[in-house]
């Protein structure tokens, strides 16, 4: 793995609800902080090879994914690692379909 590098984008780091919640709940947030916006929790790893190939893999797929996915600027997806079976985790499945009709073919699912 010589010239291999890992990078981690932290896609959200909020709560299952998000901050701030529907209803303008910050919790002990401060709204005045942009840092304290934050969506839910998801994550991309990649593996970038010295000739620049990459391998994708997408940690949850939050109901923000698709905001999130955008963001990124994200292209490619290789697999989806789930760390856990709740809707903030799951729920944004949907927003993995134009990657599975790029592929042509389905992607790997961990859990």
């Amino acid at each position: 793995m010589t010239g291999t590098r890992l990078q981690c984008t932290l896609l959200g780091t909020g709560s299952s609800g998000g901050v701030p919640r529907v209803g303008g709940d910050w919790g002990a947030c401060d709204p005045a902080n942009p840092k304290n916006r934050r969506l839910r929790c998801g994550a991309l790893i990649e593996r970038i090879s010295a000739d620049g190939a990459r391998t994708v893999i997408l940690v949850d797929t939050p109901p923000d994914l698709r905001t999130q996915l955008l963001a990124a600027n994200t292209a490619q997806l290789d697999a989806i690692v789930y760390t856990h079976d709740h809707a903030d985790q799951v729920h944004g499945i949907d927003d993995v379909r134009p990657y599975v009709i790029r592929r042509g073919a389905a992607l790997p699912v961990f859990m």
